[in-house]
């Protein structure tokens, strides 16, 4: 039957051949929509996890503001529930290429990365500022200032403390954290924000008004699933942009099936000759499902590992472009997988059961029916 099938198949090769690259596309076209956006959330959530419980981030009237370190750490240390705090500096300013991030950070936390401190007049930088760079690092501060904070700036290895350099620090300066407050206007001993871990993450959400109540000047505190929850809400609003792609490729697949059920519509007088010479209605049926098989299953296979590579394969660059408007050089991402296997199951499912439907429906009715009435609406052969 299989072989019957590929012959029938090949007798029209150009048709086949379109009808593949069109299913191809759609599962292509569908599974890339689908698979990105859940990439995107599942790395992001996963990176996350492996931040903070809790920020803390001052306000006032202009909006955030740096706070004191030194007092802000021993009021927060004092706040029941609360294992370690330490403040942090970072900030965007002026790079050789446009906008970079500038983290300050001292001896703990470069250990913490697995890199050297840099010293007043060191500096490490990602990759995408590494590759603007044709001599020495100079950085435009907050106020205007030109600052050259490492005549020779070393370059972030690909991974750092068991995270992908190229995704999260892309665009980033390691300085200390005086140079730091320097190019981002920070008086001293003050920082942007401070990092809390605490003895019970689940019930970090009940510490908030310990916090808020603790601190001498206004704050806002944002927990982990806040944090988990607002990228997730981005990437929704982003994902649902991402699927209007998948509108024109619907319409496509509903051309696609209203094509082939016209088509096997006018093919009734072959399922009455095969009919006639004693076939049987599931043999018709069997025949039409492997020539179906013949031209879906190698089309979606191909368009649903092409929509992966293009997604899950590690450094892939274009979607920090599409996804994030990333503007220069995009990091390269390797994101999570979790859940691909799914998706792509639901996207060659949603095109291949209306396909099947579409070959299969019109073969049913014609071969129920009378076959001599089938020949005579045919005309003589």
């Amino acid at each position: 039957m299989f072989a019957w099938s590929l012959r029938d198949v090949l007798r029209r090769p150009g048709e086949a051949l379109l009808v593949a690259a069109a299913l191809a596309a759609l599962a292509l076209v569908l599974g890339v929509s689908l698979l990105l956006p859940g990439a995107v959330r599942a790395t992001a959530a996963r990176l996350l996890e492996a931040g903070p419980a809790l920020v803390v981030r001052r306000v006032d009237a202009a909006g955030l503001a740096p706070l004191p370190e030194s007092e802000s750490l021993a009021v927060v240390r004092g706040v029941r529930g609360v294992l370690t705090a330490r403040g942090r500096v970072f900030g965007s300013v002026g790079g050789p290429g446009g906008p970079v991030t500038v983290i300050g950070v001292d001896a703990a936390e470069a250990a913490g990365l697995g890199i050297d401190a840099p010293s007043r007049g060191d500096a490490w930088v990602g990759a995408g500022v590494a590759d603007e760079l044709a001599g020495a690092l100079v950085l435009r501060g907050v106020d205007g200032r030109i600052v050259e904070p490492a005549p020779t700036p070393r370059r972030l290895p690909g991974t750092v403390a068991g995270t992908a350099a190229g995704f999260v620090l892309h665009r980033a300066v390691l300085v200390d954290r005086d140079v730091a407050r320097e190019l981002l206007g920070l008086p001293p001993d003050h920082v942007c924000d401070l990092a809390l871990e605490v003895r019970h993450p689940e019930e970090a959400a009940a510490m908030v008004p310990d916090l808020t109540a603790a601190l001498p000047f206004s704050v806002v505190v944002e927990t982990r699933a806040d944090a988990v929850g607002r990228v997730a809400a981005t990437t929704a609003r982003r994902g649902s942009l991402a699927a209007l792609a998948s509108l024109p490729a619907a319409l496509a697949l509903a051309v696609l099936i209203v094509a082939a059920a016209r088509d096997r519509a006018g093919r009734r007088g072959e399922v009455a000759l095969l009919k006639s010479l004693g076939w049987t209605t599931a043999d018709v049926l069997r025949l039409h499902c492997a020539r179906a098989a013949w031209i879906a299953v190698p089309a979606l296979a191909l368009g649903a590992a092409c929509a992966w590579a293009l997604v899950l394969w590690p450094g892939v660059r274009w979607p920090g472009i599409w996804f994030f408007g990333w503007t220069g050089s995009p990091p390269p991402l390797t994101l999570d997988p979790d859940g691909a296997a799914l998706v792509l199951i639901e996207v060659v499912g949603l095109i291949g059961a209306p396909w099947l439907v579409a070959v299969l429906w019109p073969a049913l009715r014609a071969a129920t029916a009378d076959p001599g009435e089938l020949l005579a609406e045919d005309g003589p052969a």
